[in-house]
């Protein structure tokens, strides 16, 4: 059996569309010269591989086998024409990646406008999602790689992780909050207000939030359901915070800004809030030269960050309160004292 890739392609598109119609517009072919393309494909299988419906076609068994085959050849095609594509000195091609929220706003930002500016002919799609999603579209050849929360990949066998540096992040509110005067507090003062989370908690924090939450009184915050809103967007998390008594929680360089105009401050910290971020790709696919320039960019945006972060700890974390000296001994009066002993 010899089929060829074009073909392949002409089966894939049939599959993915369901008719003869759509699928011949969006390969730029007749409808019957996509029929018989088809049929030489089934001749050479020896079966049929779709079935006519009311509505368009139907894959059968042996066509359901054959797909799962013709898409991984069409991917491992498509990679190597867009690895070649990108080594021709990066005059042209795409590039897609995935990411976190926390660190799309941070390091990937700052890496994306270094790379768009030296690679300006190469258009980069990124895609913000949760570790889970960014991984099922890893697999699926949808993105190259991707940096997220990578502490639960360490069973993934097929996965190759570069952690990145570990970042200590703040419990934030905005100034005026009622647990500012406390400041430093902890993780379990905070329950007594909703927390606005901007992904899904990781299994490695959400054992110690539920250990806190236990220590708490259960007539009071231990009530609260945690978090109180989740929202994939650390802009408007921000805002929720900042027009309520909502705290959230982030590394200082996600809310620089506010830190420094002091609509946002600091209210405490704990060890096992920091992050665990990993540049994930898959073992059997090597990066494309764009992929592997970017890369780089990222890890030179990771050495700023970590020098910004340690700034920005340095000036915001709050500090335990320090007691105030009792006051110091009144000396009598000599004068007043002589003044006394006449009277």
């Amino acid at each position: 059996m010899s089929i060829d890739v074009r073909r392949m392609r002409h089966v894939l598109a049939l599959a993915d569309h369901g008719t003869f119609a759509r699928s011949a517009t969006a390969l730029g072919l007749s409808q019957p010269a996509l029929s018989r393309s088809i049929q030489s494909v089934e001749n050479e299988v020896g079966g049929r591989l779709f079935v006519r419906t009311a509505t368009g076609v139907e894959l059968t068994d042996s066509g359901h086998v054959l797909l799962a085959r013709i898409r991984q050849i069409v991917q491992l095609t498509e990679d190597l024409d867009h690895g070649l594509t990108s080594d021709r000195d990066l005059r042209s091609g795409q590039m897609h990646v995935g990411a976190g929220p926390y660190p799309a706003h941070s390091m990937l930002a700052d890496a994306l406008g270094r790379f768009v500016a030296t690679y300006p002919r190469i258009v980069v799609r990124v895609i913000m999602r949760e570790w889970d999603e960014l991984l099922r579209r890893l697999r699926a050849r949808e993105i190259e790689f991707f940096v997220s929360e990578a502490s639960t990949f360490d069973r993934e066998s097929d996965l190759e992780i570069e952690p990145l540096e570990a970042h200590q992040m703040f419990i934030l509110g905005r100034r005026g909050h009622p647990l500012a005067a406390r400041a430093p507090v902890s993780f379990g003062d905070g329950l007594a207000f909703p927390y606005v989370s901007v992904s899904r908690i990781p299994p490695r924090i959400l054992e110690p939030i539920r250990a806190a939450r236990r220590q708490v009184p259960e007539a009071g915050s231990a009530q609260r359901v945690f978090p109180a809103l989740e929202f994939n967007s650390i802009d408007a998390v921000k805002r929720v915070v900042l027009k309520s008594d909502a705290l959230m929680v982030a590394p200082p360089t996600c809310v620089e800004d506010e830190l420094k105009s002091g609509s946002m401050v600091a209210l405490g910290w704990e060890p096992f809030l920091v992050t665990a971020y990993g540049i994930v790709k898959l073992r059997s696919q090597p990066l494309t030269m764009a992929g592997a320039r970017f890369r780089l960019h990222i890890l030179e945006a990771e050495r700023s960050l970590v020098a910004r972060q340690r700034e920005l700890l340095e000036r915001y974390r709050p500090h335990p309160r320090q007691p105030e000296p009792p006051p110091a001994p009144t000396t009598p009066d000599p004068a007043r004292r002589r003044r006394g002993a006449a009277a």
